[in-house]
């Protein structure tokens, strides 16, 4: 599968060590022997992954070897064209890096910001880690 994750601090419905399904999807994808799906990114992306993790006050040593590991086995994409889908304009780098990259999903913990577009679905963190083997 395909797809893209946005990092977000987890939501009150989640529990913010080992349960949180973000960190579980992104712990699957970091164990290259369990990767049943492609991380599709643009530098816009990373740029914004930065930011959050500096916002969630994570060590900047982390930082940098989540960045240097998602930029080595992520799939990096340069879309050809920006787009104007999200209701929040912060977010359409999201839309245009997964129809950049074919995506077949968004995983996203802000579905409101995402609506289904050109057959891209939008699923929830935990609604993922049903669907990704």
């Amino acid at each position: 599968m395909r797809g893209i994750q946005a990092f977000f601090p987890p939501t009150r419905k989640e529990r913010a060590v080992s349960d949180n399904p973000s960190r579980l999807l992104l712990e699957r994808w970091l164990d290259y022997k369990k990767r049943s799906f492609d991380l599709i990114l643009t530098e816009d992306i990373l740029d914004e992954y930065k930011e959050v993790l500096n916002r969630l006050r994570v060590r900047a040593a982390h930082t940098g070897n989540l960045i240097a590991s998602l930029r080595r086995g992520g799939v990096l994409v340069q879309p050809w064209y920006s787009v104007e889908i999200s209701p929040d304009p912060a977010d359409d780098i999201f839309f245009a890096a997964a129809i950049a990259g074919k995506a077949k999903a968004i995983i996203t913990s802000n579905p409101k910001h995402f609506p289904p577009v050109n057959g891209i679905r939008i699923l929830s963190p935990k609604d993922a880690l049903k669907e990704i083997p």
